[in-house]
């Protein structure tokens, strides 16, 4: 008798065992597996030198001689500038925006030409977006002495900070005019906050992939090759007469002109390694 209790006790508690094995593991979510993204990064000048569409020679600071579609030149002593709020898109219109992902690049620095993406979900994706400057979450309501491990970059050790206006400079370019006699300094140095605000130069970048595809997966660590075009700045839907141009120092209409300028053209991407 005893021994028959056990074993009707034993067949009850088996499903109950059985659905609740089942139930634990339902309700546990699976772990979504992820890859990096690599970025490099190359500043380019017109090729202007031969006859016929060429493509665009490295920039080479204080000695590259860039050239506006209407035939004013410049060469350029500092070029830097933030790539932030990364985003890639799969065929399906999916979209994943990496987090804290703030770079500053900098033309006279060769070790930020080049930065990593961790933790992308793997998969295949068609395109990438980045705004080109600090968005307004980050620029003008955070100490910029506080900006430390990822977002290291936004510190104000870096001079990109407006002091006297609590706010990020988005992208500085300072050079020489030399299509004039006698030739001139040339200054930009881009900001101007979001949130509705006027001026407002954050811009988004969104350069074509073409017919590449970025394939991302736990044991290969693609690569973007990004061209940034440094005669864009002022070539594109609000071109800009060099000869009048009196510099861009601060947050204004003509910084905003010039953002939607190289929001549109600057950048393209030249390649899509698969490592």
């Amino acid at each position: 008798m005893k021994n028959r209790t056990l074993s009707a006790l034993f067949l009850l508690a088996a499903p109950l065992a059985l659905f609740s094995g089942c139930k634990k593991d339902s309700d546990t979510p699976e772990a979504t597996s992820t890859g990096s993204v690599n970025f490099t990064v190359q500043n380019v000048v017109p090729n202007t030198n031969v006859v016929g569409v060429q493509p665009p020679t490295p920039l080479v600071l204080n000695s590259s001689v860039a050239t506006t579609s209407t035939g004013e030149t410049f060469t350029v002593s500092t070029f830097e500038y933030y790539l932030s709020n990364i985003k890639f898109t799969k065929s399906d219109g999916t979209t994943y925006a990496a987090p804290d992902t703030y770079f500053l690049v900098d033309q006279a620095t060769a070790k930020t030409l080049s930065f990593t993406v961790p933790n992308v979900p793997t998969g295949d994706y068609t395109g990438v977006s980045f705004i080109v400057g600090v968005d307004a979450q980050r620029t003008g309501l955070t100490n910029p002495l506080d900006f430390t491990g990822k977002l290291e970059a936004l510190n104000q050790a870096y001079n990109m900070y407006w002091t006297w206006n609590s706010g990020h400079i988005f992208l500085k370019m300072e050079g020489t005019l030399t299509s004039t006699n006698p030739t001139k300094p040339l200054t930009c140095h881009i900001g101007g906050w979001g949130n509705n605000s006027t001026p407002n130069a954050i811009v988004t970048a969104t350069p074509a992939f073409g017919s590449n595809k970025l394939t991302v997966r736990t044991d290969k660590a693609p690569t973007i090759a990004l061209q940034a075009n440094v005669a864009k700045l002022f070539d594109g839907p609000n071109p800009v007469t060099l000869s009048t141009f009196m510099g861009a120092h601060m947050p204004s209409a003509q910084s905003v002109q010039i953002a939607q300028n190289y929001a549109a053209g600057m950048f393209s991407v030249t390649q899509i390694n698969t490592n």
